[in-house]
């Protein structure tokens, strides 16, 4: 109960980069997590986590020799990370989605395996929204996946245009009840 209080208050105070008012459901973050083959996911990318919710899922699913990325530029959530999880195979960057080809690069990793984003893109300038997903696209493997949770299906053709292929499921046990997209690099 305190996590949802202690969401809901950031989320209040940045709604604008948080994208919610709750923090996501087991069945929203088992929809995502069960997205990901774990034996075909060593390096995996999480954009927007907040508080962490989906990044647990995903560290159950993943294998021993995974690494995760994962990305925040909420002060307030990036502080909850750090005490949150203590596991060798997660790194926090605290700085934006757009910058992710600088971290890549400085780590020497020439691709990753799945991307997960939290990112609100809808409440984003299009051109940022854009150049990050241009970006996710781009450090892919052929045959990755970029899995995107939202409130509305509004940005789904957006993301057909960027991959070229989208499906959608929905998820009505979430507040709000969310859509998951994922997208094969082809």
């Amino acid at each position: 109960m305190i996590q949802r209080i202690n969401f809901l208050r950031e989320s209040i105070r940045n709604l604008k980069t948080t994208g919610s008012v709750a923090r996501s459901s087991r069945f929203l973050c088992r929809r995502i997590a069960g997205k990901i083959d774990p034996e075909h996911a060593r390096v995996v990318l999480e954009l927007g986590p907040g508080d962490g919710a989906i990044t647990r899922h995903l560290l159950d699913r993943l294998h021993p020799d995974a690494q995760v990325l994962v990305f925040e530029i909420n002060d307030a959530f990036i502080d909850k990370l750090r005490t949150e999880f203590d596991d060798p195979r997660i790194t926090l960057i605290h700085d934006s989605a757009e910058n992710i080809g600088r971290h890549l690069e400085e780590r020497g990793i020439q691709s990753v395996d799945y991307i997960i984003s939290g990112i609100p893109f809808v409440m984003l300038p299009e051109s940022l929204a854009e150049n990050i997903t241009e970006a996710c696209r781009q450090w892919l493997r052929p045959g990755g996946k970029f899995i995107q949770f939202h409130y509305s299906p509004l940005l789904v053709q957006f993301y057909r245009r960027v991959f070229g292929n989208a499906a959608v499921d929905f998820i009505p046990l979430n507040i709000p009840p969310a859509f998951v997209v994922s997208c094969e690099k082809q």
